[in-house]
């Protein structure tokens, strides 16, 4: 739980170093509130409800990401490939729904089908967003960097092995 406190204190800490049992521990806390948040919202507003579980979201957006950027430093990494998945993300999800309102009034008037290439377009995007992110979680996996990097001193630094 300390871990999951030193991350919410840390919020909007985009430089440093976080430590894989710092990064892991967060992931973990907010994966169980997350479900608790989503338990309390069945129960009080049913099945539709996303209130508190959606604020608890948007309350751990920035310690997520900031504790990630952390993260990739201590493996020596930019904190900018985070800034790309976002974008390619937001980009994709965003091109998609453009192109594909266009598409999918149409096949309800039924004045035309979804082509071939939106189709194989959605599935390009989709790969290359999984890929990323299996990059993303690989990196976070590994170990840091042992002693001081170009992001700060080791999170370890002082620790007996």
């Amino acid at each position: 739980m300390k871990w999951f406190i030193l991350c919410l204190r840390n919020y909007v800490n985009f430089s440093g170093r976080a430590r894989r049992k710092e990064y892991w521990f967060f992931v973990l806390f907010t994966f169980i509130f997350s479900i608790v948040a989503r338990l309390l919202d069945l129960l009080i507003f049913g099945p539709s409800g996303m209130l508190i579980s959606g604020l608890f979201g948007l309350a751990m957006l920035l310690p997520q990401l900031a504790v990630l950027v952390r993260r990739l430093h201590d493996t020596n990494r930019s904190g900018k490939w985070v800034l790309g998945y976002y974008l390619l993300t937001i980009l994709w999800t965003g091109i998609i729904i453009v192109w594909g309102m266009k598409y999918f009034v149409a096949a309800m008037q039924g004045t035309a089908g979804m082509p071939v290439g939106f189709s194989i377009f959605a599935i390009v995007g989709v790969l290359a967003i999984l890929a990323y992110t299996i990059v993303l979680l690989v990196w976070s996996c590994l170990p840091g960097t042992k002693g001081e990097n170009r992001y700060g001193a080791d999170p370890k630094a002082g620790e007996m092995a």
